[in-house]
């Protein structure tokens, strides 16, 4: 007998290595390991049987005899349907953490969505545009991908119907495309509840980036959504300041969102005029240049040249781009980048900027023979 202990998200990448088909029929011995995955993952985070139905879509008395296999009906079609939710649990948590640095700005981000999740209260970012913001949210739903699903609001999900099916399609459950809102909000309701065991689980963790681009129903579902007591999902609402005045506008809804900013525990805001830091520029710039294959430090003067970009509008995205463009002319002209203020300057145009200094020569070095190519 197997005794090896599994966690539920090795369990659910295990279940993402197996290559049954989607089709079935499955096997005797592939429909008892499913089987035993979900009371394995069931037993780790004292997940009932009813709580467990709702997760992966069906009832409870239907869970109960597919446990027995004794389910008269076809049975496949449910196993596969609950090997797709471990599925897409393994795979949230394989998502890519793209170019998150562990910024002083990241950490306190982070420090905002751990707090919504462990406290289950609504959580409130404000940052400037290009501080770091999508990408430190992108991370802490990765790490947390058990337990956090992360919305980039936008106006595709902008409406209060959109914005359910995209949360219940991240949390990997199956749905109707022509259920209504009503009928779609009970379905992920029962499904947060789920997870939330009646305080006895960890609740689930929205992530909403760009949260200003939702319609007031939409914003005050997800207050419903925190308020319920069967699910108290965590919330956490970011964007730049036109969040702060979308919160305090008289309209949209009824009463304002009085209500939703009074549950508001834990908060990040920083001002457009905050500066950034000297330390998180020079986090960000040695991450993407080892990214690029630059590992040695830079000039004293290319990082002040960095940190002052960062003052403008764009942050810390200004100097993302100066250093890929410096990245990307040095290929396009066989050169190697040594990221100097000259290098960093001469690119200005190619990010819709006005260069700083006259350049008579192009300030780049002939490349050595079969230098590396970038990473990724």
């Amino acid at each position: 007998m197997n005794t090896t202990h599994r966690t539920p998200l090795e369990i659910c990448k295990d279940a993402m290595m197996d290559t049954t088909t989607t089709d079935g029929p499955l096997t005797d011995a592939e429909r008892r390991r499913i089987i035993r995955d979900l009371q394995e993952i069931q037993t780790a985070e004292n997940i009932s049987d009813s709580a467990m139905a709702r997760m992966i879509g069906c009832s409870g008395p239907l869970y109960s005899q597919l446990k027995h296999l004794k389910y008269k009906g076809d049975q496949d079609r449910w196993l596969l349907l609950a090997r797709g939710w471990m599925v897409a649990r393994a795979e949230r948590a394989e998502v890519p953490s793209a170019d998150y640095v562990n910024t002083r700005i990241g950490a306190m981000i982070m420090a905002v969505c751990r707090r919504a999740r462990t406290q289950s209260t609504i959580g409130r970012i404000i940052t400037p545009s290009g501080a770091g913001k999508t990408v430190a949210l992108m991370e802490f739903a990765r790490r947390n991908a058990e337990r956090c699903v992360y919305v980039y609001a936008g106006e595709c999900f902008s409406t209060k119907l959109s914005l359910l099916q995209e949360i219940t399609r991240r949390l990997g459950r199956n749905f109707n495309m022509r259920w209504r809102a009503n009928h779609l909000y009970q379905d992920l309701r029962e499904a947060l509840a789920g997870y939330y065991n009646g305080g006895r689980g960890i609740p689930i963790c929205i992530l909403i980036d760009e949260a200003t681009t939702l319609q007031p129903k939409a914003l005050n579902m997800l207050r419903n959504l925190h308020d319920d007591p069967a699910c108290r999902a965590a919330v956490v609402l970011a964007d730049t300041w036109r969040l702060d005045v979308e919160l305090h506008r008289p309209s949209g809804i009824a009463g304002g969102y009085e209500q939703l900013r009074s549950r508001i525990g834990a908060d990040y805001l920083l001002g457009a005029s905050d500066e950034i830091s000297a330390a998180d520029v020079r986090a960000v710039a040695d991450g993407i240049l080892a990214g690029l294959g630059h590992t040695r430090a830079l000039d004293g003067r290319a990082y002040h040249f960095l940190h002052r970009l960062a003052q403008r509008d764009g942050k810390l995205r200004n100097v993302a781009k100066r250093l890929h463009a410096v990245w990307d002319t040095a290929e396009a002209v066989g050169a190697k980048a040594a990221y100097s203020v000259a290098e960093l300057d001469y690119v200005a145009s190619l990010v819709g900027c006005e260069p700083e200094m006259v350049h008579e020569d192009l300030p780049f070095k002939a490349a050595p023979a079969g230098r590396a190519k970038r990473a990724g």
